[in-house]
């Protein structure tokens, strides 16, 4: 059945799915409260409630491609967000701790699915620098905005109620489901290439290795996070609100990058994933020498700005590379790749703290600025010495490939 859909409405409906992925933090905002509750476990295994979402959002993202060859893309949206939901709901109805970190995990598996399906949905219909925006503003903004709000929201509800209260945030996302469940068209491009005989070809490498650096990044990240608020509150910088608040303002800059990562793309097309990478290795390096406040603050406002370039640009550069006639999308390779990271990174600190006999706090800034900047430089070498080619198509039948889908689309 064909039904006509506003453009504008569609890229709302696509863009409000990155709503949710980074809304695992609802429990790292409550974990002191979560951590008390059940004085018999051990610290760390409580705070397994905050961190298992985020490992086991890499098995389905990693299996994404071949998800989404096999199922329709409303049949896994829809998937992931019930369980997205049920995974964030249920901690607040047991009282099991064991069960709590398995109804995390199942929120992790939507988590794993939605994700890279917010970045594919905007590649099955639209290209060029509208594709591009969209995927800055909805991997960098709405993802942000998202993040604060489960943050803010779960925290909120944590303080008046009860720390289980603040599972209720999950329920937000219903609003979500509905509109996606009633308006959002399956695309009608990858509609017809599933209807016909596809040859496959190998995906191109700089797929792999455009992956293989978001892991680098996203462990390279970790330094910053959980060191920036230790430097400002060991070192008399400010109180311990606004030690909280640096990370606020690194996810502020994140948020507003994702409104202008289209026109920095359009401007560097070939080196801004390498100049997002030494942007935040930049906003390390302020928040490493400065011993003010302030400058710290800016530090970390760069460093977010950095993230919300970079992030995006790798979705983008993947999605660029995947051959335009394919039924198999690659985006959930750079999740798997981003969870990776984030696995990597305290075991990579760790060891490196152990080995330079370093402490906490200003070292692994150090560390993530040093590590960031030669990324960076091996990045821009990778993207220079690259011979240009054009995004291989698979030979098809019967099909006209255009390079917009019409607003009148399939349902």
């Amino acid at each position: 059945m064909s039904k006509v859909i506003n453009r504008n409405f569609l890229k709302f409906l696509i863009v409000i799915i990155a709503f949710q992925d980074v809304a695992a933090g609802v429990a790292g905002s409550i974990m002191a409260d979560i951590i008390a509750a059940y004085p018999d476990y051990n610290p760390t295994v409580v705070m397994l409630v905050a961190t298992f979402p985020g490992l086991i959002q890499i098995v389905p993202a990693l299996f994404y491609g071949k998800l989404s060859s096999i199922f329709r893309k409303r049949t896994l949206l829809f998937t992931g967000l019930i369980l997205f939901m049920i995974g964030g709901i249920m901690p607040f109805f047991i009282d099991s701790l064991p069960l709590i970190i398995a109804f995390r995990g199942l929120l992790g598996l939507g988590v794993g699915i939605t994700m890279p399906l917010s970045v594919d949905i905007i590649s099955d219909f639209f290209d060029g620098r509208e594709r591009d925006f969209l995927i800055g503003f909805g991997t960098s903004t709405i993802a942000c905005i998202g993040a604060i709000f489960f943050q803010l929201g779960g925290g909120i509800l944590a303080d008046m109620y009860g720390w289980q209260y603040g599972f209720l945030t999950y329920l937000f996302p219903i609003w979500i489901l509905a509109l996606t469940f009633l308006f959002l068209p399956e695309p009608e491009k990858r509609q017809k290439l599933q209807e016909t005989n596809v040859q496959k070809v190998k995906p191109p490498k700089v797929i792999f290795g455009v992956s293989l650096g978001q892991v680098f990044f996203s462990a390279l990240i970790f330094g910053y996070v959980t060191n920036i608020s230790v430097v400002i509150a060991s070192e008399n910088l400010g109180t311990a609100t606004q030690a909280g608040m640096a990370i606020s303002v690194f996810t502020f800059g994140t948020l507003l990058a994702g409104f202008v990562f289209g026109r920095v793309k359009h401007m560097i097309p070939v080196s801004y994933i390498p100049v997002a990478v030494f942007l935040t290795g930049l906003g390390m390096a302020i928040c490493y020498f400065s011993h003010s406040l302030t400058m710290i603050f800016i530090g970390s406002m760069i460093g977010g700005a950095g993230m919300g370039i970079g992030l995006p640009g790798v979705f983008a550069r993947v999605a660029e590379a995947t051959p335009k006639n394919s039924t198999t999308s690659y985006v959930g390779l750079v999740v798997a790749a981003q969870g990776i990271g984030g696995i990597m990174g305290p075991f990579a600190f760790g060891a490196i703290i152990n080995m330079f006999n370093q402490d906490i706090g200003r070292f692994p800034l150090l560390v993530s600025t040093i590590g960031l900047f030669a990324l960076g430089v091996v990045w821009l070498i990778a993207v220079k010495v690259a011979k240009p080619t054009d995004t291989p198509d698979i030979k098809i039948d019967n099909l006209n490939n255009e390079e917009e889908v019409s607003p009148a689309l399939t349902k």
